[in-house]
């Protein structure tokens, strides 16, 4: 039954409705932060997912969704950019038809804004990806999609910390700017209602019974996920953009839990802390707590990014990815498959 109602989301999508709305990326340039937000038709202040300063000033990036209104109630929202002759058609944001005619770039779109002001729309653009090799079993080609052609877009080059030049990638990087005439369209539907029939579901019980024997350790691993929460939280807030951290990055980690330093190998006056930033308590026995990151240079924070990391940009994925531009665990905190943890 749930893989039924799955099915038929994902083949209706989210179409626009009543509370779409398309705005042109280039009505947004050079907009103070909050009128954007009222162009996007937002109510609230928007929270930025980076902040940083530097000598163009502050730079604050915001995902594109915190200068949007908030669903309402019972309905769920989401945005794309798509190109303007799409504008003001019903347009699917999931689904098999999603992509029929749009732009071929990621789903994360970013606003830049330089001292308040709007200074670019960001939607990095998909990767292009490699033929399958003849004989290569889809096993082995899906992980090589998955590892290997990576895109730091935030590093001056792959293998090196990100955001060593602040907000250098817009000169560095211009293909990461939303196209020329792109509209930002947000639609919302109908919140869906999973609801399940009683019946046996074998594969359900053998999961269960494969994880029986590590359950007792969910109170304890929920209790740590809680305690970093508030910790984490505590240590974030301790950071000001400009100000010195006391004794440096390295004393800084040695003193307190969950967190790591990184030294950029090539710039000695460059490093970047992770915070544990915890989770909600769950019955997930993985370790997926959220992880806020701070830049240093010459011991002064320069960048912070907030719990959420800005995962869209790739910021964490920027911390596992090597000079080969292949992800793992290249620094420590990251798989052997590139997932970047606390």
């Amino acid at each position: 039954m749930i893989a039924h109602v799955i099915a038929a989301l994902i083949l209706t999508g989210a179409a626009s409705g009543p509370a779409a709305s398309a705005v042109p990326v280039a009505d947004l340039h050079g907009l103070s932060v909050p009128d954007a937000a009222r162009r996007l038709g937002a109510t609230r202040d928007p929270a930025p997912a980076i902040s940083m300063t530097g000598p163009h000033g502050r730079v604050d990036v915001y995902p594109v969704q915190a200068l949007t209104p908030i669903a309402p109630h019972g309905e769920v929202c989401d945005v794309r950019l798509v190109p303007p002759q799409r504008a003001g058609d019903p347009v699917q944001l999931y689904g098999p038809n999603a992509r029929a005619g749009a732009y071929a770039r990621t789903a994360a779109v970013y606003v830049v804004a330089r001292d308040g002001r709007v200074v670019e729309v960001v939607n990095p653009p998909m990767r292009a990806q490699p033929p399958r090799a003849e004989g290569e079993s889809a096993e082995r080609y899906t992980r090589r999609l998955m590892l290997e052609g990576r895109d730091p877009w935030l590093s001056v080059a792959p293998g090196r910390l990100p955001l060593s030049d602040l907000d250098g990638f817009l000169e560095r990087r211009p293909d990461l700017a939303a196209p020329a005439g792109a509209v930002v369209k947000r639609a919302c539907r109908t919140a869906p209602i999973i609801s399940a029939e009683p019946r046996a579901d074998t594969t359900g019980v053998l999961q269960g019974l494969a994880l029986l024997p590590f359950a007792w350790r969910l109170p304890a691993l929920n209790e740590q996920r809680r305690e970093a929460q508030v910790r984490g939280s505590a240590l974030f807030a301790q950071m000001r953009l400009g100000e010195v951290v006391l004794g440096g990055g390295a004393r800084f980690a040695a003193e307190n839990p969950g967190v790591r330093r990184y030294a950029d190998v090539e710039d000695p006056t460059y490093e970047v802390l992770s915070i544990d930033m915890g989770a909600e308590a769950s019955n997930n026995l993985a370790r997926m707590n959220a992880a806020a990151l701070v830049g240093l240079r010459d011991g002064r924070v320069v960048w912070l990014a907030d719990g959420g990391a800005a995962a869209g940009l790739g910021l964490l994925t920027a911390m596992c990815v090597d000079r080969s531009a292949r992800a793992g665990d290249h620094r420590p905190g990251c798989t052997d498959t590139g997932y970047f943890y606390p």
